[in-house]
């Protein structure tokens, strides 16, 4: 009976401290806050925690190798490049339409064949500053996208509205085409079935190439657009790139349907002259003088799923007189200031300016084929080519000396073809490589300067080519 009582009072004694411990206060734990995934603006997207807007974070890091043919021993047969990238975009659905924000930073180390003197004539990369690397070495950071959109709007820094196909197939980019990263202000009015048209301002100074002054008794003396050369040498210089004025204008109407896509663009680019006044009665006492260029391009992509899915077929077309950046400023392509691809490099100014002090345009257009097929799902295989001629006018030709030596202001025509093969075993990762043939030939005598097969410097020679391979491992994340 005793033991019968002692575990009542137990049992009676544990019920009443569970109902005293029951009437505590008690700290619940916070809400566990989760990433929820947005789906609304496609894979990858989730939701930044206590805000309606979507993000995406990606990335991208990239190996290449290239070798090239040279022409002396001072030249790079060989080029390596590592590049990384972070990418962020953001977009919240509104009342008025889609608000995005989208940044992407390149950072890059590179060296030898894929060292890029236009790179550096436009600030995105520096040169080594050791004894070795002297012109054989850049890092490279670059704000490669940097824009907002708000409906219609494009605010920031974009690729160009003119441009279509921008050697979307190519791994080094030797054909012609725009492809001009820069800073802009446009508007795109969207018209249903595909149908939309653009508006855009966009910063003169990054599509610059330079100009040159002709002179029978002293050639040829080249002003880059961005003049950065010691003192005397700009005070040797007669006439400079004066400042902008205006921005770049472009206009473009646009097409894109289950066939593929189509667009046609226009642009007005201002050349404006600053003269330094050290040489009377070439620029005028005024030191000042302005021309307009302009460009037209049209391009299409047709989609070719009848054959493998992914395969289409690209063409375009660019013609432009004072605006040579436009068919010559692919980033590896041939004859912007300063640059060049497998060592073929040759002066396309945007303008003369004559004895009589007149702004005189340089014409140079382009076209511009390539096809991509799908061998199999993971292996692709891109195949284009590319015809690029300049016509410097007669008089500033015939001003520069003609057919002497000194004269580099000799009309070009350029050519290329080359393909790749690209291997992606995993959604991501590229591995390719690309072969390119390259040959420029003059139709007024012989080409003059030291980037062909000949060795000296100042020889002359009518044709110079090229071979320059390419090999690239890339992951996208």
């Amino acid at each position: 009976m005793r033991t019968i009582a002692t575990l009542l009072s137990s049992a009676a004694l544990l019920t009443a401290g569970s109902a005293l411990a029951a009437d505590l206060p008690s700290k619940k734990a916070a809400p566990v806050e989760y990433v929820r995934v947005c789906s609304a603006h496609g894979a990858g997207f989730f939701y930044i925690p206590g805000s309606d807007t979507c993000i995406k974070i990606g990335g991208r890091v990239r190996f290449e190798y290239q070798y090239g043919q040279t022409y002396n021993r001072r030249d790079n047969a060989t080029g390596m490049r590592a590049l990384g990238r972070f990418e962020l975009d953001a977009r919240t659905s509104t009342e008025y339409g889609l608000l995005r924000a989208y940044t992407r930073v390149n950072f890059a180390r590179r060296t030898g064949q894929i060292y890029s003197g236009t790179q550096v004539r436009i600030g995105t990369a520096y040169t080594g500053t050791a004894y070795s690397y002297a012109g054989n070495a850049q890092t490279h950071i670059d704000i490669d996208r940097a824009f907002i959109q708000f409906g219609g709007l494009t605010a920031g820094r974009a690729v160009s509205f003119f441009g279509f196909y921008n050697g979307d197939l190519e791994l080094v980019g030797t054909t012609a085409g725009d492809g001009l990263v820069t800073n802009l202000l446009a508007y795109t009015a969207t018209f249903g079935s595909g149908f939309s048209a653009t508006v855009s301002l966009e910063d003169p100074l990054e599509r610059r190439n330079a100009y040159v002054y002709a002179n029978g008794t002293s050639g040829v003396i080249l002003a880059p657009a961005s003049v950065s050369t010691a003192a005397a040498a700009v005070a040797a210089t007669p006439a400079q790139y004066g400042g902008a004025s205006m921005p770049d204008i472009v206009a473009a109407l646009r097409v894109d349907q289950s066939w593929g896509s189509a667009q046609l663009s226009g642009l007005v680019h201002q050349v404006r002259v600053a003269g330094s006044g050290s040489t009377p009665g070439i620029i005028g006492t005024s030191g000042a003088s302005s021309d307009y260029g302009w460009a037209l391009n049209a391009g299409v992509k047709i989609n070719l799923p009848m054959l493998a899915k992914g395969d289409a077929f690209y063409l375009q077309g660019t013609y432009s007189q004072g605006a040579t950046t436009t068919v010559l400023a692919n980033p590896t392509g041939w004859g912007s200031a300063g640059n060049g691809v497998g060592k073929l490099t040759f002066l396309v100014p945007d303008a003369t300016i004559n004895a009589a002090g007149n702004v005189d345009l340089t014409t140079v257009w382009g076209l511009t084929a390539g096809v991509l097929h799908y061998w199999t799902p993971t292996i692709r295989q891109g195949l284009f080519g590319s015809y690029i001629a300049s016509d410097i006018p007669s008089a500033a030709y015939a001003a520069a000396g003609g057919a002497a030596a000194a004269n580099t202001l000799r009309n070009a025509n350029y050519w290329t073809v080359g393909t790749n093969v690209i291997w992606s075993p995993i959604k991501g990762l590229d591995i390719g490589a690309e072969i390119n043939y390259l040959q420029i030939n003059s139709d007024q005598g012989k080409l003059n300067g030291n980037q062909g097969k000949d060795t000296a410097v100042g020889a002359l020679y009518s044709e110079s080519s090229a071979l320059v391979g390419r090999l690239r491992i890339q992951r996208d994340f």
